[in-house]
């Protein structure tokens, strides 16, 4: 499996270097135009994102945070999802705080393997690497433990792993952060 994964990368690095394509990410992409044929072509972005249904054990968090958000004003929603700042205080990147419904901003930190500047902290094997074991044990005790960490440094979301350019560039520069 790993050394196919390699051959597929080297492939898609010459394609992509013998015939560059504003839509080329894979070796024989096609447009996205969606009147191209073929089996060889992404699809789109759909705008806008369809609305999840909660479904099963979400439910209830779904009822709770549609309930939040029918409270908010547009500026506050605006500011709940903006980002303020960038590495201004322990955090990569915070949102906007609503202290009108006691809702506080979140401290988001960057976490490919492990705190961002910080010190006395760990750092974890690459997500590539957990993922070449085939050991889902493995992922899940360095999930806990990175989250155990993110949590004592203070951090409410740790950023991490990616999941952008997965299926979408196999020479994207940031898959080693993902399972793939």
């Amino acid at each position: 499996m790993l050394f196919s994964s390699l051959v597929l990368l080297t492939a898609g690095s010459i394609a992509h270097a013998q015939a560059p394509s504003p839509f080329a990410t894979y070796p024989n992409a096609q447009s996205p135009d969606p009147a191209a044929q073929g089996d060889n072509f992404f699809s789109p972005p759909y705008y806008p994102s369809p609305w999840g249904s909660g479904a099963n054990e979400w439910a209830a968090a779904y009822q709770k945070a549609r309930a939040f958000v029918a409270q908010l004003t547009l500026t506050e929603k605006v500011n709940l999802t903006t980002g303020v700042g960038w590495e201004g205080e322990r955090c990569v990147g915070q949102n906007g705080a609503i202290p009108r419904l006691g809702f506080r901003s979140m401290c988001m930190q960057d976490s490919p393997v492990g705190v961002r500047d910080t010190d006395f902290n760990s750092v974890f094997p690459a997500g590539v690497n957990v993922a070449a074991t085939f050991d889902r044990g493995l992922a899940a005790a360095r999930g806990a433990a990175m989250g155990a960490e993110h949590r004592d440094k203070g951090s409410d979301v740790q950023l991490g792993p990616v999941a952008g350019p997965l299926g979408r560039a196999p020479a994207g520069g940031r898959n080693w952060e993902g399972f793939r």
